[in-house]
């Protein structure tokens, strides 16, 4: 049986799903997980499983973290995503068939399970993600400090949100301007009154972790 000793189970959900454009949403995801899985090299490649859930498997919580925000970056204006991480083990009990067990992925259905009720709550509305890592690397911090990104992001008007998003593309200043149809002195003025420079320096940071 193949098995991933120490790695970062994915798993990840379209918030509101029902009261969405099925179809749309779908191939949405299609093509942002097809992204996800060109620019970070999985164990085991990002996938729709059941509806419009989504599952994959890293080798870093790095990696993993990287992962759940590009996607919901390539989701923006389409679909919101709601992410769990599991730190642990991973069996794959059936490789043709996509089936798998594990620490890892009791942990990551756990994750999303405490970030859906989160967001339940007064002052914790924002929340996407959680994070349960029984790694002999967890860090504490992780956590919460995702639940902070995640507000700051859900903070966000549309412009400056998607602002974020060509500055986490690498788009330099006149190009994301362009793109947003705005001078580069208004997309400027996006960036630097929400922070998003230091909110990318705090991601790159937490994509660097093992």
């Amino acid at each position: 049986m193949k098995e991933y000793s120490e790695c970062v189970a994915l798993l990840g959900d379209v918030v509101r799903s029902r009261s969405s454009d099925r179809s749309r949403v779908h191939e949405a995801l299609l093509t942002a997980i097809d992204i996800c899985n060109k620019v970070h090299a999985p164990l085991d490649p990002l996938r729709v499983t059941v509806g419009d859930e989504v599952q994959g498997v890293y080798a870093t919580l790095g990696e993993a973290v990287s992962v759940l925000l590009r996607l919901r970056d390539e989701l923006l204006g389409v679909a919101e995503v709601r992410c769990g991480l599991g730190g642990g083990q991973v069996q794959v009990i059936d490789a043709r068939r996509g089936i798998q067990d594990g620490p890892a992925w009791w942990r990551a259905r756990e994750a999303i399970e405490r970030a859906e009720t989160l967001s339940r709550q007064p002052g914790n509305r924002t929340s996407r993600t959680a994070v349960i890592d029984g790694r002999a690397v967890a860090n504490p911090l992780v956590d919460p400090t995702l639940r902070m990104i995640d507000a700051k992001l859900a903070a966000l008007s549309p412009g400056a949100r998607r602002s974020w998003v060509h500055l986490r593309a690498g788009l330099d200043n006149a190009a994301a301007a362009k793109r947003e149809g705005v001078t580069p002195s208004a997309n400027s003025q996006r960036v630097n009154d929400h922070g998003l420079r230091p909110l990318a320096a705090l991601v790159e940071a937490l994509s660097a972790l093992p």
